[in-house]
Formats: structure tokens, C-alpha cells, sequence
């Protein structure tokens, strides 16, 4: 990934107390290893590690940084932005700040599929934004997110083969596309 420092080198505001803030840019390749998209990740400094916040602090952390110092079109170069979100910030539709022709929901493998969070959902896919499951484990109370998805994330190295394989034929739509996270060498990518 990129990691890019969000403090502009021309500022004339001194704030010595203030840690650095970047964002770290992972690209997603396509089958021809051409990039299809970016996720954004949340670091709080150059080491490129992640901090031990809340969720809800990253993630509202990254956007503030993403749109007011940086700047989305820097970032995302004419591609998708994929950013985790959680629980909270869904079901308050904090999505929905976002362009749709960017962004990317990546809605994490912890949420609660409770009403609340399945409306929010719902009215974001109407909306016309692309929905993501991350780190996908099937289960059944996860139904009504798997039908607005677009894109479910397995993690090649957690998931065995043998279930990715089960997944690939018991989701098979047309219009989803299924996308293999920590793909680290070139023996895993073929």
C-alpha cells in the first residue's frame, strides 16, 4: 500500500502537540493485475501499523482526513474506494456523506444483521452504492446483506480453499464479484 501523509507540506499552522494522521492506500488488482480499486486504511503514523483505536474513531478519523486534506479525486485516481465501516457508523448512514460513484461500503464481518442496520443497508444499495461484505463467513442470518451485496471479501489465508470453492458455487450470481484479500505472492494469486 501507499501511505500518504495529510498534513499539506505548504502549511503555515504549527501545532506541535498534534501527532501526523495518514492513510494508507491498498490496491485491489483485477485477474490481469491491472488496479481496480483502493482500500483505505486508517494509520496514525509513517511505521504503516495499525493503531489500537475503536472502529468508529478510524474509520471517522480516515474520512475527515480523506475529503478535507488529501482530497478523494488524490487518492481514489479515477478508481473505487473501499472503506470499512462498522456497526454504528452504518446504521447512521455516514455513508451517504460519500460520492457513490467512488465509494465502496465495506461492511465488517462483525456487524449484527439486526433491522435497524439491514435498513441502513438497504437504503444505501437503493441509493445506488456498492456493497461489500468483508472477510465472509456464511451464515444464514446474513441472507438479506448477501442479496444487496455487489462484492464479498474472503480472506484467501483464513478461508480453506475447499470453502472458498463451496462459497464460489452457492453464491453464484453474475452480478457478484468475488474478491480474495492478503493475496501476498505470486503462487497465491495464480
Amino acid at each position: 500500500g501507499t501511505a500518504l501523509p495529510t498534513k499539506p507540506n505548504n502549511s503555515t499552522v504549527v501545532e506541535p502537540h498534534m501527532d501526523d494522521v495518514y492513510v494508507a492506500r491498498q490496491p485491489i488488482f483485477d485477474k490481469n493485475k491491472h488496479i481496480y480499486a483502493y482500500e483505505l486504511l486508517f494509520r496514525n503514523g509513517a511505521a504503516n501499523y495499525v493503531p489500537d483505536i475503536d472502529g468508529d474513531e478510524a474509520t471517522t478519523t480516515l474520512l475527515a482526513n480523506t475529503f478535507f486534506t488529501i482530497g478523494i479525486d488524490t487518492l481514489a485516481g479515477g478508481r473505487k474506494l473501499f472503506i470499512n465501516y462498522t456497526q454504528n457508523l452504518l446504521e447512521k448512514k455516514i455513508p451517504l456523506l460519500l460520492p457513490k460513484e467512488t465509494t465502496v461500503i465495506e461492511i465488517l464481518e462483525d456487524v449484527n444483521p439486526c433491522p435497524a442496520l439491514i435498513d441502513a443497508c438497504a437504503q444505501m444499495a437503493a441509493d445506488g452504492y456498492t456493497l461489500a461484505l468483508d472477510d465472509f463467513v456464511y451464515l444464514p442470518e446474513l441472507e438479506p446483506l448477501i442479496a444487496m451485496a455487489t462484492i464479498i471479501k474472503f480472506d484467501f489465508r483464513l478461508t480453506p480453499q475447499e470453502a472458498i470453492n463451496g462459497y464460489v458455487k452457492q453464491l453464484g450470481r453474475n452480478d457478484l464479484c468475488l474478491l480474495a484479500e492478503k493475496v501476498e505472492t505470486r503462487d497465491e494469486f495464480d
